[in-house]
């Protein structure tokens, strides 16, 4: 358990999967609120937090930078504060890249990069006042290169270099970025789609989160710059 006791944070794409197990886990331990970001209704929201405070649902297509900046405009308003952003959202659309469309690399690109510059924007100036924050991405194993997922994996690729670039610009004011790269997790998204053969299992949510919030904590804070797998030995 980690003690969240007075922290805010957004997790974007947090409806289901790994961002889900995240909010759980961060109202598990305490945290103050909890604002979830997607496009899809966080049903369990509710029963998470009756109270309606500390986990905090809110309709946001992250590549759209105007309700991006209206939701946050709502977060700071309800919250105060952002301690912690994970940005978790991500779509994959596959296959091979000399018969992809523009549209498939553009709308992936759009939300695993775009949304994940479009949110970081909104917090980077207010955690650089505070003297404080951290930044998570949720990037992919796929960005050691995978048939079929060209886009998803620049995209996730970019992420690796964004996190490192931005450690080093918020190093001074208490502020860090770092990535995780999961492997094969066990989510709605990866239904469906085979696991890497050489893993011992499917990796579980919760297990993303746990790595994800330490990275949070007080503990965590000269982790920075770092791009951390979470694949079972697997690569």
């Amino acid at each position: 358990m980690f003690d969240f006791a007075g922290k805010y944070a957004v997790v974007t794409g947090g409806a289901r999967g790994i961002g889900e197990a995240i909010v759980r886990r961060l109202i598990s331990d305490g945290a103050a609120g909890v604002a979830i970001l997607d496009v899809i209704d966080a049903t369990y929201a509710s029963q998470l937090d009756p109270t309606g405070k500390r986990a905090v649902p809110i309709a946001c297509d992250i590549t759209n930078r105007d309700e991006v900046g209206s939701a946050f405009q709502e977060i700071y308003k309800t919250f105060g504060r952002v301690d912690f952003l994970i940005n978790n959202a991500g779509i994959n659309k596959d296959g091979m890249f000399h018969k992809m469309s523009d549209e498939t690399w553009d709308s992936v690109m759009g939300v695993d990069l775009g949304g994940s510059y479009n949110c970081t924007k909104q917090v980077m100036g207010k955690m650089r006042e505070q003297e404080a924050g951290r930044i998570i991405f949720v990037s992919s194993i796929s960005v050691y290169g995978n048939p079929g997922q060209s886009n998803y994996a620049a995209a996730k690729g970019a992420l690796v270099s964004l996190a490192k670039t931005l450690a080093k610009e918020g190093q001074r004011k208490n502020i860090t970025a770092n990535c995780v790269i999961p492997g094969g997790i066990a989510t709605e998204m990866t239904a469906g789609l085979p696991m890497p053969p050489d893993a011992p299992r499917p990796g579980k949510p919760e297990e993303v989160a746990s790595l994800i919030c330490y990275l949070c904590t007080d503990e965590a804070a000269y982790i920075n710059g770092a791009c951390i797998d979470i694949n079972g030995g697997v690569r």
